[in-house]
């Protein structure tokens, strides 16, 4: 059973409990980097923090809160700001008008991406059409049975053989009157 607490850490309150989770789990590495991290070599610590901010190894408040007091303390060891990594934040907190234009630009800004890959399917559909078209024609065109024109084939062929048959057959019965022997 889920209580109020459940959602609560280190004073934030969470609006699920896979969030609350997750913070746990970010308020858990910042124990663990406390505990075997020395300030006492700035270079080590701007490297420590540089990787956490390329892994993106905390994902919530706990996690960031942590970050500003490492970027806090490197300033205080005498490391120049622009060299400091500024926290990337990959979440928006308002949903304003604003907030709703800056979308629609972005994704305006990506409609001609989309156009010229439109413009390129329709060009490879209608070069299959006619390629589909020119196979047809090709077949039909062809002396050769296929499924288009195999009736007509079949039907030409058995009339050459019938046509053949009745020949030799009266070539027979000639000769046959020519000898002398009737049916």
């Amino acid at each position: 059973m889920e209580t109020k607490d459940d959602f609560i850490v280190e004073g934030y309150r969470f609006a699920t409990l896979a969030d609350a989770e997750t913070a746990r789990l970010d308020a858990k590495r910042v124990k663990a980097l406390e505990d075997n991290l020395d300030y006492r070599k700035p270079q080590n610590v701007l490297a420590l923090y540089h990787k956490a901010l390329d892994t993106k190894i905390f994902q919530t408040p706990i996690g960031f809160t942590y970050l500003i007091k490492i970027q806090d303390r490197l300033r205080r060891c005498g490391i120049a700001p622009e060299n400091i990594r500024p926290i990337q934040l990959n979440t928006t907190f308002t949903n304003k008008t604003e907030a709703n234009r800056s979308i629609r630009r972005s994704i305006a800004a990506r409609q001609p991406e989309y156009k010229g890959r439109f413009i390129a399917s329709i060009c490879i559909n209608i070069l299959m059409v006619v390629m589909i078209i020119a196979m047809f024609v090709i077949a039909l065109e062809s002396d050769h049975p296929n499924i288009i024109n195999y009736k007509r084939e079949v039907v030409n062929e058995y009339s050459e053989w019938e046509q053949e048959l009745t020949e030799r057959e009266q070539a027979v019965r000639a000769a046959e009157r020519e000898v002398g022997i009737t049916p």
